[in-house]
């Protein structure tokens, strides 16, 4: 009871009496008139100011607000085939640039992803659904073990690891579940879901059930894995363990994946995630899609069985092999990363237990040194929290979601760099002290991931690529080293003027790590008075940081001979809004990122330029 004597509502009782059919009309119209507010707020804004706005804006936006909302359906499907394209005049220039809402299929529907969360959590609480969702789970985790241990015929051994024999799969395990296949229509034959599936194993310093609990425990795993998972949001538990009790842990959720480049679609699904101690030594956690349960037509992503089986190998050392299984289309992969996606690097068991090793380091490093008998490390741990928070924003960067849009942007002159994407940075969004620009590019180049990331990460190449640093002297003034593959630090750089080396015009903190899958160069400037209140015990929380940077891949296709290279460029801009992007800025992004992408390519493929 409150204070007032009224028992406080939860944040579901408006709906306890409705049917569930009632709840989503209820929540449908809600949200029309959410948009139409959004529309109307749009025509207002339009009507004054500059930058990314045109009349064919306003007329797209006023054909929304008439479309009506029987023609909704037919929108969504139209979605990912029709763009909004905005042309920029930059003020006193020939230099044209064109955006484009950049928008993949898999994002068909995303305006009422909130209604069908809402309808999915309301249906699990349901006695039926439980038992269908428990039987689903257990056949899934009994798959899981036995793919886990299994060798030939079932997997093939092959140069980037095992490879699933399909046909020995269906004859080992059928389907998991009856409605998986999928139902014949026009669009199925024209573009069918392709299967992928791998396995990993890697052996990690920490006991089983501490693995479990980050992966049933969702702000760990969202936290932890945030270089991969977008969303995560738990719909409904169904176990009714004690907390902390993650054997038979059963749980509901909506989960949404990305890439390590923002041109790759992103992945998302409602599955069911369990856990469950096999034996004395062996922990299984497994999650399965529930496509059979909430069918949805426009599916283009279903996760089989995947997960991780984890053994105790000797007292303080496990032995962890993660399985990844899945049903995709692929379709609006661009060709740059295709063969990168379809191989298995982007999403595969090798990115995974490659970043869950990755992670368990650098959380190591940042507990070792919060140790309070170890005075002289706060300060170095509270800069290994800061690198963790920009790490992330970065990472939040790298992602597509209905509140994070990325634009596609064409300039007419560019010259090595076909496709850029473009998105809005609200004030205060992961820490950014202002609007702001983020632009991406992915570019391949030519040299292994290994070389690119010692030429990025090396502060005595920095001024060959980074524009600000030209003509001036980088020092590195600080390194904590927060893993154990040479060049995995956080860093403090400073750069030098030319005319007096001892005054210092920026300062940038840097992390830079490699992992076997992938490798990561990320910066942002800092003040250095802020660095100094760090490194002196003082708090990180309050202190912004907009992340730029690059992340490093194999293409997939030619082993380590070319890489694919994702550039992020961010810069504050005032005059920046979610509907307009002011066409300077636009076009200066996007020649930092051409300059930048030509520099890296001639300092890794000319050795005269290594340094």
């Amino acid at each position: 009871m409150g204070s007032n004597g009224e028992e406080k509502k939860d944040g579901n009782d408006e709906y306890q009496d409705m049917s569930i059919v009632e709840i989503i009309d209820y929540c449908t119209n809600a949200r029309y008139e959410e948009i139409e507010r959004e529309l109307e707020e749009m025509k207002s804004y339009i009507g004054g100011g500059s930058g990314v706005q045109s009349e064919m804006q306003r007329e797209q936006i006023n054909n929304l607000s008439d479309s009506g909302r029987d023609n909704n359906d037919q929108g969504n499907r139209m979605a990912s085939s029709s763009s909004s394209t905005y042309n920029v005049q930059t003020s006193g220039s020939s230099h044209k640039s064109e955006i484009k809402h950049f928008r993949s299929r898999t994002e068909v529907g995303m305006d009422f992803e909130r209604e069908r969360n809402l309808f999915v959590s309301v249906s699990v609480g349901t006695e039926a659904f439980k038992i269908k969702i428990l039987d689903l789970a257990i056949t899934a985790m009994n798959e899981l073990a036995n793919m886990a241990i299994e060798n030939e015929p079932l997997w093939h051994p092959c140069i980037a690891g095992r490879i699933l024999n399909c046909a020995e799969y269906i004859k080992k395990f059928g389907q998991v579940d009856s409605h998986f296949p999928v139902l014949p229509n026009a669009e199925t034959y024209t573009n069918p879901l392709q299967t992928e599936a791998s396995r990993e194993t890697r052996f990690l310093a920490v006991q089983p059930v501490h693995i479990v609990e980050l992966l049933m425990n969702n702000d760990k795993y969202s936290h932890v894995l945030s270089n991969m998972v977008s969303k995560a949001k738990v719909l409904g538990v169904l176990s009714t363990q004690a907390q902390g009790d993650y054997n038979g842990a059963l749980q509901v959720m909506a989960v949404k994946f990305h890439a390590s480049s923002p041109l790759v679609p992103n992945r998302k699904c409602y599955l069911a995630r369990y856990s469950r101690r096999l034996n004395n030594n062996a922990w299984g956690v497994v999650d399965v899609s529930l496509q059979s349960l909430f069918p949805n037509p426009l599916t283009r992503y279903r996760r089989r069985p995947s997960g991780c089986l984890i053994e105790r190998f000797r007292e303080g050392l496990c032995k962890v092999t993660w399985v990844e299984h899945c049903e995709v289309d692929n379709s609006s992969v661009p060709e740059v990363c295709r063969y990168f996606v379809t191989s298995g690097h982007a999403y595969g068991a090798k990115q995974w237990l490659s970043t869950l090793v990755r992670q368990h380091e650098r959380l190591t490093h940042i507990r070792v040194r919060r140790d309070p008998k170890l005075q002289s490390s706060t300060g170095e741990a509270n800069l290994l929290i800061l690198a963790d928070q920009m790490m992330r924003n970065f990472w939040r960067n790298l992602s597509f979601s209905r509140k994070n849009r990325w634009m596609l942007v064409s300039l007419s002159d560019a010259e090595n760099i076909h496709k850029a994407i473009i998105r809005f940075v609200k004030e205060k969004e992961g820490r950014c002290p202002g609007p702001a620009l983020v632009m991406a590019a992915t570019i391949r180049i030519p040299a292994s991931a290994r070389r690119i990331f010692n030429f990025l990460q090396d502060e005595n190449s920095r001024s060959k690529w980074d524009i600000l640093s030209h003509g001036h002297v980088v020092q590195q003034t600080r390194s904590i080293s927060n893993g154990c593959v040479p060049g995995n630090r956080v860093s403090i750089l400073e750069v030098k003027s030319p005319e007096d080396p001892d005054r210092t015009v920026m300062t940038l903190l840097q992390e830079s790590f490699s992992t076997s899958a992938c490798s990561y160069v990320t910066f942002a400037p800092v003040q250095a008075s802020s660095i100094n209140m760090i490194l002196n015990g003082g708090d990180s929380d309050n202190v912004p940081v907009m992340p730029s940077g690059f992340s490093i891949l194999p293409d997939g296709l030619t082993g380590d001979e070319v890489s694919l290279v994702t550039i992020i460029f961010q810069i504050l801009d005032s005059a920046a809004s979610p509907m307009c992007f002011p066409a300077h800025s636009v076009y200066s992004m996007y020649k930092v990122i051409t300059e930048t992408a030509k520099a890296i390519t001639a300092g890794v493929v000319d050795p005269y330029n290594m340094g």
